[in-house]
């Protein structure tokens, strides 16, 4: 019957299964009221006009004719409010399961079994119980196959063709909604993913899980590959960007091991190829590790820090990810410090001592309080009087600034120390005394300079000692700091830190500066966490401000010497000095958004112009060179357009271009350059192992299920809603059929 009613209706039978709902619309329905008073007025006259009609007309033909009439006006009446029938339409189709294939280049590693894991998945389809399963899915649902790689999605036509691993990232949650946006509307089975749940890139799975989910579309996946492999990654490499030659310098080596606790093996250091020191690794278990070595760097020049894993026993999964690099430049000058006091206290005489020594600096010293016959003494240190001019004063890589009279420090002096830190980009390193520095400079120029806000009165009573202890604490960012690191690696050089000789005077201060970073702190029983900073550092326009709130380090000398206070003073030192080492010529501070990039990044340069008076530069815009390391011919011009309101600022963007080393050049009464390295960040190596948990967790989260390949054949059982029922509406005119 409903085949007979469909038929009627114009409606092809074996497009739809059945008619689930149906109602009536009149396109006219505003004139139904008036279409009735008129039906009836029609129909009233044309029964008045049939009743009076000759008497030979028989009565039962006159209703019947009346009848017809008013049946006629009727059918008008409708045909003028034009009615439609609206019908829902019912029809069960087959869902779609869409099969992604990731071919990113982690698939292209082997198995033990000499496998490629793109060779094992591609197989297991292939083969017999693979080819089983296909056609299992193929009976009840549409089966279009696919491969991925980075956020690319292509057709997969020919399943036995051998797949290619590429790429260099698997961005998992772009390819997850580039499937979803060609089937949007089309009901879908879920999605099927074949991967070794390397993700990298891309959209975060939670989020895409989230979206599946409220979708009501489940995700199945399947592992490839095996989890649980012997690697070891080499995450990052840690060294200072500029080096002096024939100083000792540590390099830190960030490890990720898997499968590899109880082994050894060791890392070698290598200069632009040339090896220049070794370390053993004894892997005690398995996770994030890291390994400090010290080397000397000989010769001047631009080289490529490499450090190399190689493994004692056996053979790892990956052996690409087994190498590290960082870029340095080797230099060979002096640092420039002045050192300034008022008076030579403990901590001014021992650090005096040992700067002296120091054949890398050259030291500066200036005394308000001292005898002026030293300065004329040849081969002295000391200086006649505090440098008044910018030209003497900016010079300088490094200035620190002691225990002093603020009626000595004038506002000018202060200026010109403000000015040589904001911008000239210089190093500050102010250092607490009981009489005067810093509560005395309150409310002046230097305390917007420090990294700390001032308090009252000093511990300790004046120039006597206090007579409680005070022991020192590393903050996390202290441990992390090289500047403090007293031993080859953290544990020795908590320990060491732990074993020093406690101090007996701090300077008071409220608390750190929002922008501060807090290295040590000492106890504060007055303060709401307990604790006060004691070494803390910020960034004070282009420069860099470090507070040393006591001038007790020199108690560090105890049972052991110099030590550690030279090996502590002489890393602060190097780290606050090092800023000036990173440009040839002082006038010209080259700067950027980093050092390394990928190929297509956007790298920001900055440059900070002075002239030859240290006033900043008033040109437009300023001409330089970019210029490939590894093939000088490749050059491009680059152009440094001033920024508004910022004197003696430039700045230009560009886009990273090939892998290799680039410097940027910058002309002018003297030149200065900037280097940064452009690589290629394979992420699909920064982890051998199969990443089952991810797979497992997604498909849990959208109400899917996980396999192994090995348990292919157990999928098809687990995909249950395999057809669905669409309705759709059809609007039938009938006023015009």
């Amino acid at each position: 019957m409903t085949g007979l009613i469909q038929k009627a209706l114009g409606l092809d039978v074996d497009e739809v299964d059945g008619m689930a709902d149906w109602s009536l619309r009149w396109e006219t329905a505003q004139w139904g009221v008036l279409a009735a008073v008129l039906m009836v007025l029609l129909s009233l006259l044309s029964w008045e006009l049939y009743r009076r009609s000759p008497r030979e007309v028989s009565g039962g033909r006159r209703f019947l004719l009346a009848t017809f009439r008013i049946i006629f006006l009727g059918l008008l009446t409708v045909i003028l409010l034009q009615p439609v029938l609206v019908v829902t339409l019912e029809k069960e189709v087959s869902r779609t399961l869409p099969i992604l294939m990731d071919r990113s280049g982690s698939m292209a590693l082997r198995e033990s079994d000499g496998l490629t894991r793109l060779q094992k998945a591609q197989g297991a389809l292939s083969s017999p119980g693979g080819q089983e399963v296909l056609r299992g899915l193929e009976e009840d649902l549409r089966v279009p196959t696919f491969t991925f790689y980075g956020s690319s999605l292509q057709e997969w036509e020919d399943l036995q063709l051998p797949l290619v691993a590429a790429g260099e990232k698997t961005a998992m949650g772009e390819v997850v909604r580039k499937a979803l946006e060609r089937y949007q509307g089309a009901p879908l089975a879920g999605l099927l993913i074949f991967s070794d749940g390397g993700q990298n890139s891309g959209a975060p799975l939670g989020a895409i899980a989230r979206e599946l989910k409220d979708s009501g579309i489940a995700l199945y996946t399947v592992g490839v590959g095996e989890s649980e492999v012997r690697d070891v990654a080499v995450e990052g490499v840690e060294v200072r960007e500029v080096l002096l030659a024939d100083d000792a310098v540590p390099v830190t080596v960030k490890l990720r091991t898997q499968g590899m606790e109880g082994d050894s093996g060791r890392i070698v250091f290598s200069l632009s190829g040339v090896d220049v020191a070794e370390e053993k690794v004894k892997i005690e278990e398995d996770g994030l590790q890291q390994v400090t070595t010290l080397f000397v760097p000989k010769r001047v020049g631009e080289y490529v820090m490499e450090a190399r894993f190689e493994a004692d026993n056996g053979v790892e999964a990956l052996a690409e990810n087994n190498t590290g690099r960082a870029g340095l430049r080797v230099v060979d000058r002096r640092l420039k410090v002045l050192l300034l006091d008022q008076a030579p206290r403990w901590e001014f005489k021992y650090l005096e001592a040992m700067l002296l020594r120091e054949r890398r600096v050259a030291l500066s010293c200036f005394l308000f309080e001292g005898d002026r016959e030293i300065a004329r003494i040849p081969g002295s240190p000391y200086l006649e009087q505090f440098p008044e001019r910018a030209e003497d004063l900016f010079d300088f890589d490094l200035i620190l600034l002691g225990d002093i009279d603020p009626r000595l420090l004038t506002e000018d002096r202060l200026s010109l120390l403000g000015d040589y830190v904001a911008t000239a980009g210089g190093a500050l390193t102010v250092i607490a005394g009981k009489r005067f520095m810093p509560s005395a400079f309150a409310r002046t120029e230097l305390e917007q300079l420090l990294p700390v806000e001032l308090g009252g009165a000093s511990i300790g009573s004046g120039q006597a000692p206090s007579a409680r202890p005070l022991r020192l604490s590393l903050t996390p960012a202290g441990r992390e700091s090289v500047m403090l690191r007293l031993g080859n690696d953290l544990e020795t050089s908590e320990a060491l830190w732990r074993g020093l000789p406690p101090i007996y005077w701090a300077a008071e201060v409220e608390r750190a500066k929002p922008a501060a970073e807090v290295l040590l702190t000492r106890p504060d029983p007055a303060s709401g966490s307990g604790t006060a900073p004691l070494l803390a550092l910020h960034r004070y326009g282009a420069g860099e401000v470090l507070f040393v709130g006591t001038d007790n380090f020199w108690r560090f000398r105890r049972n052991v010497g110099d030590r550690y206070h030279t090996i502590l003073w002489g890393q602060m030192i190097q780290r606050m000095a090092g800023a000036r080492l990173l440009t040839e010529a002082p006038r010209v501070t080259l700067r950027s958004n980093g050092r390394r990039f990928e190929q297509g990044d956007r790298v920001q340069v900055y440059a900070r112009l002075f002239t030859a008076s240290w006033d900043p530069r008033e040109d437009e815009q300023v001409e330089a060179i970019l210029a490939a390391g590894d093939d000088p011919d490749r050059r491009q011009d680059v152009v440094l357009r001033s920024i508004p309101s910022q004197p003696g600022m430039y700045r230009a963007e560009l886009s990273a271009g090939p892998p290799g080393n680039y410097r940027l050049a910058v002309a002018g009464d003297e030149i200065a350059t900037l280097d940064f390295t452009v690589t290629e960040n394979n992420r699909e190596y920064t982890r051998a192992s199969l990443n089952d948990e991810l797979l497992r967790d997604l498909s849990r989260d959208t109400g899917g299920a996980y396999f192994p390949l090995a348990r292919l054949e157990e999928l098809p059982a687990s995909i249950t809603e395999r057809s669905a029922q669409l309705t759709s509406l059809r609007e039938i005119e009938l006023w015009s059929s």
